[in-house]
């Protein structure tokens, strides 16, 4: 007898990834930046383990969340290294993507609040 596979579901909330485009006066002055949405995901909010912190914090890393998402065709040839992750107004620089065959999991560092212009 065979198991059937259990459908996930990944109900946490909607992340928009993209990168920051840099703002600039007509003088090239440099005046802020904004988010640039490249495209959105479902996920679903992952526990953090004792070694993913150890691990991260050996790194330099502060680990702050870890999401999983399913996996995209559009993301499996980006450099997800240098996407920006939005999640409910709150921007998140990627530490590390690791991937199996369906899946995406983001582990991810919040970014300080700075000068978010949008």
């Amino acid at each position: 007898m065979a198991l059937a596979r259990v459908r996930e579901t990944f109900n946490d909330g909607v992340l928009t990834y993209g990168a920051y485009k840099t703002i600039r006066t007509e003088s090239r002055k440099v005046t802020g930046k904004q988010f640039v949405e490249q495209g959105r995901l479902f996920y679903r909010e992952m526990s953090v383990r004792e070694s993913d912190y150890l691990q991260f914090g050996a790194m330099g890393s502060t680990l702050d969340l870890k999401v999983k998402t399913p996996m995209p065709p559009a993301l499996r040839k980006i450099d997800k290294d240098k996407l920006i992750v939005r999640i409910d107004g709150d921007d998140f620089n990627i530490i590390t993507v690791d991937r199996d065959a369906n899946y995406l999991y983001f582990y991810l560092h919040k970014v300080d609040g700075g000068d978010k212009n949008e």
